[in-house]
């Protein structure tokens, strides 16, 4: 499992013999994840050969096509990788598994991450199984939900192919089977099942203070207990937010920014989000508590000194948004409590009307199940981008393209190159 995108070798080629050409242009177009560019005029005057690749290829890939590329010249070429100067950005890679897919789709749709950045798949999918699960808490909804995943999921080679809208549908299996877990997940917190309130835990949880959540319970009956939760899936989305945030800083060895941007301002997130717990906004009570000291204040001032120092002026905007951004985000988290009271009325409508008949209630659920999946989808998925992806993620990488740029500019190719060239076209183009 790769945190960051694939890892790239620069390439460098220069191919002595010009009869090769054709070979190598087809072996090259053939190999796939190639981000290329071929000069086969206007050289150098120290040029080493008849013909200069220059580009990307991921560094799992590089023993592979040096063997290829060897072969099909019959030797005739020089050939070297070599790892990026810290001064370069190359093309950025995400590939993961087929499962993962519709959540690298939705990484992607934001912006692509940065070389050196950590990619945020594995982070939707996680955030997703936090997020969707409150909003959708039902252990029969999430079934049925993970059942048409799976069988999308077992279709997909087969649909991806049909084209068109209906290729992305079958695309989207592993996130509807990630979706559907994660209301089956929240059902067994909740203690729902198409409507019944059904206790699957063995014991009441209780979490500790200064929480005071107790698990089960109905949110349509106790919705202050809802409120709580909302807000802590919020808190714990942004903390985990803001522990990448660090981590991409280290990744790039700016340790000074990791400290002042990312550690205090998840030591300033931890301590408000602690005293809210505590003491609601009861700000009498908080002042005489060590905990706006030491909690809120020392990493608020921290956070401002250190950005300065760092920014200017600069680092006092910074310090402002993210004073402003850490308030107004939490209080976004409260549509879950807004969709998980939905979702349990329009649950208990459906058992009501259908006279408290299973049956009835299965299939009454079902077009519920449909809108209702939609609709938490988009509110999950914006949540992701706006409240999770601005604490860590700058999305500025260069997309990496499996294509091969010709020097076109040039007049007067020589027919071999000029030949090879189409060829290659042709087939790119169809």
């Amino acid at each position: 499992m790769s945190i960051r995108p694939l890892r790239m070798k620069r390439l460098d080629l220069w191919l002595k013999d010009r009869k090769y050409f054709g070979d190598l242009i087809g072996t090259l177009s053939d190999f796939g994840n190639l981000d290329l560019y071929v000069s086969v005029a206007r050289l150098p005057p120290q040029a080493r050969g008849e013909a200069c690749v220059t580009g990307w290829v991921p560094s799992r890939s590089q023993r592979e096509l040096a063997e290829r590329v060897n072969k099909a010249t019959e030797g005739h070429c020089d050939i070297s990788f070599a790892d990026p100067n810290p001064e370069e950005e190359p093309p950025s890679l995400v590939n993961h598994h087929r499962f993962l897919r519709p959540f690298e789709k939705l990484v992607l749709s934001f912006g692509v991450p940065s070389y050196n950045e950590i990619d945020p798949t594995w982070f939707m999918v996680l955030s997703f199984l936090l997020v969707f699960c409150f909003m959708f808490a039902d252990v029969g909804h999430g079934l049925i939900l993970a059942s048409v995943g799976i069988a999308v999921f077992a279709l997909g080679r087969k649909g991806e192919q049909a084209g068109g809208a209906l290729s992305y549908v079958f695309q989207s299996g592993g996130l509807l089977i990630v979706c559907g877990l994660s209301g089956v997940l929240g059902g067994i917190l909740l203690g729902e099942f198409f409507g019944y309130h059904v206790s699957y835990l063995p014991s009441k949880i209780a979490l500790p203070d200064p929480l005071r959540i107790v698990l089960p319970f109905r949110p349509i009956d106790e919705p202050m207990q809802m409120f709580k939760m909302a807000l802590l899936v919020g808190t714990l989305h942004i903390s985990f937010s803001l522990i990448l945030n660090i981590a991409n800083k280290l990744l790039v060895r700016k340790f000074r920014a990791a400290f002042f941007e990312g550690f205090c301002w998840l030591w300033f997130y931890t301590g408000l989000m602690y005293s809210i717990f505590s003491f609601g906004l009861n700000l009498f009570a908080l002042t005489a508590n060590p905990i706006m000291l030491w909690g809120i204040l020392m990493p608020l001032m921290l956070m401002l000194l250190g950005r300065m120092g760092i920014e200017g002026l600069d680092g006092l905007v910074f310090f402002v948004e993210a004073v402003i951004s850490t308030v107004s985000n939490t209080i976004s988290y409260l549509r879950i409590l807004a969709l998980s009271l939905a979702h349990s009325i329009v649950s208990s409508m459906i058992l009501e009307v259908g006279g408290h008949n299973l049956m009835v209630a299965l299939l009454g659920s079902l077009p519920a199940i449909a809108l209702e999946g939609l609709v938490v989808f988009i509110h999950t998925t914006r949540l992701m981008w706006v409240e999770g992806f601005s604490k860590f993620y700058k999305a500025g990488g260069i997309p990496f393209q499996s294509k091969i740029v010709f020097d076109w500019e040039v007049l007067g190719i020589p027919p071999p190159y000029l030949e090879a060239i189409q060829v290659v076209s042709r087939r790119t183009a169809t």
